[in-house]
């Protein structure tokens, strides 16, 4: 069973600490597989060069469009804008970070 040992700090039990082992293991094969997508993609794009759709048998596989996106410049802002509204526009909030502690 899974206990708190300090506040804050929890011993894992067996059970758990497989599903660890479940974690990692696939966090190494989405890694190659990623790998393995990023190499496929560099391909796919390649052969299409400046073309929006590549066929296969007569039917669109895989589309590269282009489009149009606005995003808000928060550099530009920061320089343009006076401290006053900046404090105003800034919102905080806490948020947990997950991550698996290396072995080293």
């Amino acid at each position: 069973m899974t206990q708190q040992t300090a506040v804050g700090v929890v011993d894992l039990d067996d059970n758990t600490a497989a599903w660890l082992d479940q974690y990692k293991n696939a966090l190494a094969r989405i890694k190659e597989w990623q790998e393995v997508a990023d190499v496929a993609r560099s391909h796919l794009e390649s052969a299409l060069g400046e073309n929006e759709t590549a066929m296969y048998k007569n039917r669109p596989v895989v589309r590269w469009t282009h489009f149009e996106q606005t995003r808000f410049d928060v550099k530009h802002a920061k320089e343009i804008l006076p401290p006053q509204i900046l404090d105003v526009l800034n919102v905080k909030s806490t948020v947990r970070r997950f991550t698996v502690v290396d072995d080293q």
